[in-house]
């Protein structure tokens, strides 16, 4: 015959069970909270493998941010025409735009002034201390509607269907994961927004820019449209680069 135990003999074991997993757990916090999150980043899936090609184009080596100080310098806007290449955007106030590889700021600035306070922009950049950056520009000038985002080389980690507009300049042939980043950014656009790349003229041989950074019309053309997107307008007035403007296509193409 099987024991038969009384409540309060069920109820002490309970107990008993109880306080030893407590004491255990008392015992082991410190082991707990360093295991723990390695646990969690252990089930997170592996970035895809970063490439040193695509397309048939040579990928070309991110800036490092110890270099920021060329991305201000005084005759970038006489060189690149920067002033018109924002004012093609036209952006109007009330608009949530993101400018890709902000950098520390060179073009995000200028855009939060023109979406205005009602307006947003995100500012996405692999580098953190780029955003520090751009963080103490932005504190200085008064600016306040930036939002700041580490991403990563295959993730922008901009919301879905956040944007309006995202804007890259001379940033997408950095792109060591092109296709998920692509992605990324189609997912992020509103309806009818477009995403905008400037990107120096490979075409033009006078253009003072290492060949791994330019890249030809034709070639922006194949990749975007390999990767759901449609060119809707381009502006050809920029003295050393392209400015191509692409909606998300109705079908991406395989």
């Amino acid at each position: 015959m099987a024991p038969i135990y009384r409540k309060a003999d069920a109820a002490r074991c309970v107990q008993s069970i109880r306080n030893r997993l407590t004491t255990y757990f008392e015992m082991n916090r410190f082991a707990l909270w360093i295991f723990l999150p390695l646990c969690v980043l252990a089930q997170q899936p592996a970035p895809p493998p970063a490439l040193s090609e695509y397309e048939g184009r040579v990928i070309a080596q991110t800036m490092h941010w110890q270099g920021a100080a060329w991305l201000v310098r005084h005759k970038r806007d006489r060189e690149e025409a920067t002033l018109l290449m924002r004012e093609k955007l036209d952006l109007k106030p009330g608009m949530s735009v993101c400018d890709m590889g902000s950098g520390n700021g060179y073009h995000t600035l200028p855009m939060a002034k023109a979406v205005g306070e009602a307006g947003k922009v995100f500012a996405v950049e692999v580098q953190p201390e780029m955003i520090e950056m751009l963080h103490r520009r932005a504190e200085e000038q008064g600016i306040k509607n930036i939002t700041s985002i580490i991403g990563e080389s295959h993730d922008p980690k901009l919301p879905a269907e956040s944007c309006d507009m995202i804007l890259l300049v001379d940033v997408y042939h950095e792109f060591s994961h092109p296709e998920p980043m692509l992605a990324g950014m189609r997912k992020a656009l509103k309806k009818d927004g477009v995403v905008v790349l400037v990107e120096f003229r490979a075409e033009d041989a006078g253009v003072p820019i290492k060949p791994e950074h330019k890249m030809t019309k034709a070639q922006i053309n194949k990749e975007m449209t390999k990767n759901g997107f449609k060119l809707v307008r381009e502006f050809d007035g920029l003295p050393w680069q392209h400015m191509m403007f692409f909606g998300a296509a109705e079908e991406k193409l395989k």
